[in-house]
């Protein structure tokens, strides 16, 4: 990536919203210190100052691409910074600051450029737990409010605060020892990079080899797989399924494939539940669902036909789906020509499947319209633009990603 030299705020901004990281950078570092200065002065202390004034460069760097001519990148950040700070001061409870960071420490947060700590602050909330990870996702990049964040995850207001405060503990100390070392590891919980070229004189077809849920699972006894979610903004995991297809079952006169799918790393806890998949010689009907809930029991039968998943797919447009080659690769796996099969934007939430020569889905693409029904999952606002993808007129925003792993 070429380097920007420092330039006009209007030539960074520009380079910034291209993907010029450096460009942010300058960006962040004209602003930071009076920004700095003045959340002080209304946090009480330098140690909330710096966790303000990370989050809120940690929001503009996600949602750059919102800010419109004329730019003032210091004033926007300097807003989003106040209105962060004067939140927490209303929300949340006071607590005791156990010790003042030193001037080392403090030289060697500052000491670093003002992206990398903005990446390094979303690595190390990808990196907390479920329950902390999760709050603060839906907290800091999602920006719904703790009240809304309480009803989401079906727990007290109190308990949002307290798990804000401690995700913010870990994450600064996380960040300081990344600060520390120059060592940057994994992000395990965020998604792999994905690139996905488009090959516009290509054709092809496929003949999939199951339904298309949990993970575009192989129809057959014994089989097994895992796949990750990743919510946007940020591509933070948000669950982890893992798919067995167990048996053949006969129901309703059917030969039926039992699965079941099992949740993990998600909050609040997924429920099990069982899938019933017939073969058809169109393709695969979906015959029952059962939530294996103890609290909360549920069976779900489908009616002859509501259901039904295809049995093949080819690049071009009809009424059910419109499908295009691309070359796709996930992190370190390159999957070659694969169709990219987009389906069921009649309902404001359209999906996009990717499957391989063989079959084989092994990306999974949600997204979100403006019009889109509301839901407590997404603020569409806040889906990132630059990933958009406009059909029929209409733009979508990327809302999660599901990755076979």
């Amino acid at each position: 990536m070429v380097r920007t030299e420092i330039g006009s705020e209007r030539e960074l901004v520009a380079a910034a919203q291209a993907g010029d990281l450096s460009a942010f950078n300058e960006l962040a570092k004209r602003c930071r210190a009076g920004i700095l200065i003045e959340l002080t002065g209304l946090t009480g202390n330098s140690h909330d100052a710096e966790d303000v004034i990370q989050e809120a460069l940690l929001r503009s760097f996600l949602k750059l691409s919102t800010l419109k001519e004329p730019y003032n990148f210091g004033g926007w950040v300097r807003l989003i910074a106040r209105n962060i700070a004067r939140n927490r001061l209303r929300r949340e409870p006071k607590f005791v600051q156990l010790r003042e960071d030193t001037a080392e420490e403090r030289a060697e947060v500052e000491g670093r450029d003002s992206t990398s700590q903005t990446e390094l602050a979303l690595l190390a909330l990808s990196r907390l737990s479920p329950k902390l990870r999760e709050t603060a996702r839906l907290t800091y990049l999602s920006s719904y409010s703790q009240k809304q964040v309480a009803a989401r995850l079906g727990v007290p207001p109190g308990t949002v605060k307290r798990r804000l405060w401690e995700g913010r503990i870990k994450m600064r100390k996380e960040v300081l020892s990344m600060s520390r070392t120059g060592i940057t590891p994994e992000p395990v919980n965020a998604v792999p990079v994905i690139k996905i070229k488009e090959l516009p004189e290509e054709t092809m077809t496929v003949h999939t080899t199951g339904p298309g849920l949990y993970f575009g699972t192989i129809l057959k006894e014994g089989f097994e797989e895992t796949c990750r979610f990743f919510d946007y903004p940020g591509g933070i995991l948000t669950q982890t399924a893992h798919t067995q297809v167990v048996r053949k079952v006969g129901i309703f006169g059917k030969a039926c494939f039992e699965v079941l799918i099992e949740h993990s790393d998600c909050e609040p806890h997924i429920p099990n539940v069982l899938q019933y998949f017939a073969g058809t010689s169109d393709g695969f009907d979906w015959v029952m669902t059962v939530t294996a809930d103890e609290a909360y029991p549920q069976t779900r039968f489908f009616k002859e036909g509501e259901e039904l998943f295809p049995a093949s797919y080819s690049n071009g447009e009809s009424d059910e789906y419109s499908a295009r080659v691309v070359n796709l690769t996930i992190g370190d796996i390159n999957y070659g020509h694969c169709l990219a099969v987009f389906w069921s934007w009649q309902n404001g939430t359209p999906a996009e499947s990717f499957f391989t020569p063989a079959g084989r889905q092994v990306l999974h693409r949600r997204y979100a319209g403006q019009n889109a029904p509301e839901s407590q999952n997404y603020r569409y606002e806040n889906l990132p633009e630059e990933s958009r993808k406009m059909f029929k007129g209409t733009e979508y925003r990327l809302w999660y990603d599901t990755v076979l792993i």
